[in-house]
């Protein structure tokens, strides 16, 4: 059960602090270069889902990026369950943040860095409404490419977001409720906040390079093998997806979201289609049962 709380407790640099207090210097790198990395982890029923994994992904970022941190895997993922505790949760969307901090001078060695260390936890995220995960999402094909692996690499879970609210406000102004851009090749990669799935024939198809390595796209793909649905990970393009039976995202952000529309045309299939029905189904049936959780209560 939830429970109602004046002001939420946010975790900064060692500290439970009421959000109010939890304030960060305008000088910090993550505020003004968005020089950091964060992750998103997700409790339901009072269970965080793959918390281990996520702070796994996590730590590869800090190591791509050269960025430190005071606190080993085992004591971040104490600090996450006590930040979840501390605001009475038990369905939270979680944030894990690290930026590279204050510098001692105004051009700085990036090396040379004190972290920025922040946990901040909300009631679970949807990210789609009960009529969109019900009837499908319109998905707009963006103008704006995605990051490529010789520029910034996906798989770089970082603060610098502009690309994709740029993207967002492309989709939102054009009445779409979603998009997905391609890599600089012309092939499908990912949405701003989702990894992208299709169905054609029975099979699953999942784009494989130029995408953040999604930790429910993971979860899918063990269920679609726990399921029995053959899974091709492959190069996409547009004419792929508009010709497929079935589509759909996954985010942390509700587990899949089925698509109905791309770009103007109407999907053959229905939204959600069989296979996106039983997978969802699947994750969500996990994720009642506790499945990979580790308990917020102990």
């Amino acid at each position: 059960m939830q429970q109602d709380q004046q002001e939420p407790v946010v975790y900064l640099n060692g500290e439970y602090l009421p959000a109010s207090r939890a304030g960060i210097s305008v000088f910090d790198q993550g505020f003004l270069l968005g020089d950091g990395v964060f992750d998103v982890v997700s409790a339901w029923k009072g269970s965080i889902f793959k918390l281990r994994q996520h702070v796994n992904r996590f730590f590869d970022s800090l190591q791509a990026a050269h960025l430190h941190t005071s606190l080993n895997r085992e004591q971040w993922g104490e600090a996450i369950i006590e930040t979840v505790r501390r605001n009475g949760l038990d369905d939270a969307s979680i944030r894990f943040i690290i930026t590279r901090g204050v510098p001692e001078q105004v051009v700085a060695d990036p090396r040379v860095h004190q972290p920025t260390e922040v946990i901040w936890a909300a009631p679970y995220i949807f990210l789609g409404d009960e009529q969109q995960r019900s009837q499908g999402i319109r998905l707009m094909v963006s103008q704006l490419r995605g990051f490529a692996s010789d520029t910034l690499d996906p798989r770089y879970k970082c603060l610098s977001r502009m690309h994709f609210q740029l993207a967002k406000v492309e989709a939102s102004a054009a009445g779409y409720d979603d998009l997905v851009w391609l890599n600089k090749d012309g092939f499908v990669a990912e949405g701003p906040a989702s990894n992208l799935f299709m169905i054609r024939d029975g099979i699953l198809y999942t784009p494989a390079v130029d995408i953040l390595h999604g930790i429910t796209r993971q979860t899918f793909l063990e269920l679609a093998e726990r399921a029995g649905v053959p899974v091709e990970l492959r190069q996409l393009t547009v004419y792929d997806l508009c010709t497929a039976d079935e589509v759909f995202t996954t985010s942390t952000a509700g587990g899949a979201l089925p698509v109905r529309e791309i770009s103007g045309r109407t999907l053959r299939g229905p939204a959600p289609g069989p296979i996106t029905r039983e997978l969802d189904r699947l994750y969500w049936a996990s994720r009642e049962a506790g499945e990979h959780g580790t308990p917020i209560h102990s």
